[in-house]
């Protein structure tokens, strides 16, 4: 009899365990569908305030750059004025990441680029570029931040963002990147520097304009003494 009973608290003890786990089992399953939930809500307003912020930046530019009938021609007081709203609309979007913030800051990097402020045109051209590294954008960038180094006088600079904008074999403007990077490094009197990258543009593409300006540039200096063969 007592077996018997200490079997039936046994069973009952299990049983219990069982309905215990099951209710465990259950509220994990609960807080997994409310997780799962949550992320598709937060990548869905996300994904709104990326198209928001994107629609806004359009706007922007658009504002910035349109002409109607009427104007024809924008004077140069006109073209300041837009450019100072234009700003002043693009600072709180130009702290977002992602698209949105790479896009604010690239219109933030070309108006100051516009007016000559290429101090702030480089910074928001690194901006850009850090704010999404490896888009194909980032070489662009880089490509830009290092025109900027240049009517800054900034010549360890250009070359830096010049071989940034380089590496990228992707890089539409690869072959202006790296002949830029020989010509800055000729400039800077760096002339095996020059060499590696008048070089590697030949062998890159041969063909190219570039190319065949950066050919001539070795015969240059080979000629000049100013490198070995």
């Amino acid at each position: 009899m007592a077996d018997k009973n200490e079997k039936e608290t046994l069973a009952t003890s299990l049983n219990s365990a069982l309905e215990k786990s099951k209710g465990l089992v259950f509220a994990v399953a609960a807080v997994v569908v409310l997780v799962i939930v949550a992320v598709a809500v937060v990548a869905t307003v996300k994904s709104k305030a990326t198209a928001n912020g994107i629609e806004q930046i359009d706007t922007i530019s658009y504002n910035l750059t349109n002409v109607s009938s009427e104007e024809k021609d924008l004077s140069a007081e006109d073209i300041a004025a837009r450019q100072t709203k234009a700003l002043e609309e693009l600072a709180s979007l130009s702290g977002k990441s992602g698209v949105v913030g790479l896009r604010a800051n690239m219109l933030v990097a070309e108006i100051k680029f516009a007016q000559k402020n290429y101090e702030e045109a480089r910074a928001a051209w690194l901006k850009a570029a850090e704010v999404k590294k490896n888009a194909y954008t980032a070489s662009l960038c880089y490509y830009n931040a290092a025109v900027c180094s240049e009517n800054l006088g900034d010549t360890e600079n250009a070359v830096a963002y010049y071989k940034s904008a380089s590496e990228d074999k992707d890089f539409l403007l690869v072959d202006h990147a790296l002949f830029s990077l020989g010509r800055v490094n000729e400039s800077a009197q760096k002339y095996e520097d020059a060499k590696a990258a008048y070089e590697k543009l030949s062998e890159l593409h041969p063909t190219s304009s570039w190319a065949q300006m950066a050919q001539s540039q070795l015969i240059s200096l080979k000629v000049a003494g100013k490198i070995s063969e």
